[in-house]
């Protein structure tokens, strides 16, 4: 019974205690909970977008810090935080303001809220001023400002590739600048640097041309930013600027076509070069404002061990059978060469050359020192486009003391070109025979001059070879006879139209297959129809005239039926 006493006893002390407890907790937080939440005094502050400011206050508990707008936050380490806490005792606050909607109209203000506990009080009003306007500027990247008394001067292109002027337009940060430019003016903008590049439009539909200038007073180039008609500001926002371009780079020429390894007849009146023949020698140049100057030296040509062509030139010769003369009116961007006759007996040879004005004023004085590469002998690289041609004309040929005939063999070898070679080199045992028939029994009947009459035995095999190589559109290959040994105004012709047989007179440059180059021909390629050779009775006759209509050489051509085996071709 006692023991039960002393337990109950220990609870009911127990109890006692801890109800002393609680009342001397409740009065503790009491005593606290009397004490007033003393809050800072409201302050105002100015923070400029993109600055940053610190503000200050003391408090005696824990804390909480708010900003009432999205462009005003605290700085948190690396972080940017639109709330952030904090424990009791003197604090430094770092704000940040960014351009977040940032307005011309007006200013901008933030509230800072501090909040204890459950009372809560702004204690700082930040101020974000309204966004300045600036001037619109345009400028060269030196800074040099261009405007209606600055005229924009856009470079002159070269010959082949445009040349750009680089400016910049600039205002305040944030605004969009736009341009509008003449449709001569094409340009590329780079954004990132904030730059835009201008050069002449050569596909402009206003029929300007890039190598002639345009000076200031019609044109104008004008930048605007986007709110140029809504700001309510002394700014500029619109800038008018007149345009000038300077036309072609002085030293900048093209030459359209270019004639290279050219020939000449003797007469001068047939011309060919790399493309075959030439109807007229002339090109059309490009050069500031059509101011060039064509000049010509004599030059000598020869063939080095390679096969390629050099020439060596004299600057100080006077070449007088050549002449490169300039256009008139519509045609002042124009040049035509053309070639004298030539009696001489050894060819000759001369360079045309074309210079812009200006490039043409300097060196004259010394061609040698300026256009020769010392070391090759041959045109600088640097004025290889300035050649418009390098032209030899065929020497004048003496009859010789006996004219006689061969045969070459002209095939179609593409779908625009021709080309030929010697007929025993590319059928090996099928060729043409060449007979000397001066002796023969009855040569006195054909009339020629000293009996100089010749057979071409023609096989039948050649000839459906022939017809077998022929392209669509071609026809069969020709044969070609040329005169040996014949003056130069001596040609080889038909003696009479024959049926079944078409003729083409064959005179300029062809392609020998044989050489792998370029060379002259003179003579006349015939070719059969795809019969007419199996009954052809020999009655087709060459002949080459003289002067006065007589007969200095013939050339019977004979087709026989060959039966012995050729090797294919």
């Amino acid at each position: 019974m006692k023991i039960a006493e002393l337990k109950s006893m220990s609870r009911i002390m127990a109890l006692t205690m801890m109800i002393i407890a609680t009342f001397t907790a409740c009065s503790d937080d009491d005593g606290e909970g009397n004490k007033p939440v003393v809050f800072p005094e409201l302050k105002n502050i100015n923070c400029a977008a993109g600055e940053t400011a610190e503000i200050s206050f003391e408090t005696t508990a824990d804390w909480e810090l708010s900003s009432s707008a999205g462009w005003c936050k605290f700085q948190n380490g690396e972080f940017l935080e639109s709330l952030i806490y904090g424990k009791a005792g003197k604090q430094t606050v770092t704000i940040a303001t960014s351009a977040d909607g940032q307005s011309h109209n007006e200013d901008a203000v933030a509230e800072i809220t501090l909040k204890i506990g459950n009372e809560s009080q702004i204690i700082y009003k930040v101020t974000r001023a309204r966004k300045e306007y600036a001037d619109l500027i345009v400028s060269d990247e030196a800074g040099n400002v261009y405007d209606k008394t600055h005229p924009l001067t856009i470079k002159g292109n070269t010959a082949s590739s445009p040349v750009y002027t680089v400016i910049k337009a600039e205002a305040e940060s944030g605004v969009k600048i736009g341009f509008t430019n003449p449709e001569w003016l094409s340009y590329t903008i780079d954004e990132k640097a904030g730059t835009y590049q201008f050069t002449f439009n050569t596909e402009n539909t206003s029929g300007l041309n890039p190598k002639y200038p345009i000076a200031a007073g019609t044109y104008t180039l004008t930048f605007v930013t986007e709110d140029a008609a809504t700001a309510q500001t002394d700014k500029v926002r619109k800038v008018e600027i007149p345009v000038v371009y300077e036309g072609l780079q002085r030293d900048a020429i093209a030459i359209s076509p270019t004639y290279l390894n050219a020939m000449a007849s003797v007469t001068g009146e047939e011309l060919s070069d790399d493309t075959g023949i030439v109807e007229n020698m002339q090109s059309t140049i490009t050069a500031y404002n059509d101011e060039f100057q064509p000049v010509i030296f004599a030059a000598t040509k020869s063939i080095n061990d390679d096969g390629e062509i050099e020439f060596a030139y004299d600057f100080s010769s006077t070449v007088s059978w050549l002449h490169a003369v300039t256009g008139t009116g519509d045609n002042k961007d124009k040049v035509t060469v053309t070639v004298d006759s030539n009696r001489n007996t050894e060819e000759r040879t001369a360079t045309v050359m074309v210079f812009p004005k200006a490039v043409y004023d300097e060196i004259k004085s010394n061609w040698a020192g300026h256009l020769i590469d010392e070391s090759t002998g041959d045109i600088k690289v640097s004025y290889a486009n300035n050649i418009m041609t390098s032209i030899t004309q065929e020497a004048w040929q003496e009859q010789g003391e006996r004219i006689k005939f061969q045969a070459l063999f002209m095939y179609a070898y593409d779908y625009d070109q021709t080309g030929f070679r010697n007929i025993k080199d590319f059928f090996e045992d099928a060729f043409v025979k060449f007979e000397d028939l001066k002796n023969s029994t009855g040569v006195d009947s054909y009339n020629v001059t000293d009996n100089n009459v010749w057979k071409a035995s023609v096989p039948k095999s050649l000839l459906k070879k022939f017809d077998e190589m022929g392209e669509p559109g071609y026809g069969p290959g020709k044969l070609i006879f040329e005169a040996v040994d014949a003056a130069t105004d001596q040609e080889i012709t038909e003696k009479v139209s024959y049926e079944n047989i078409s003729s083409e007179k064959m005179a300029g440059q062809a392609w020998s297959q044989d050489a792998l180059r370029l060379v002259r021909i003179n003579g006349i390629g015939i070719s059969f129809d795809n019969t007419s050779y199996e009954t052809y009775d020999n009655g087709y006759q060459l002949v080459v005239k003289g002067e006065n209509d007589e007969i200095l050489a013939l050339c019977i051509v004979e087709v026989y039926d060959d039966t012995q085996e050729r090797t294919s071709f």
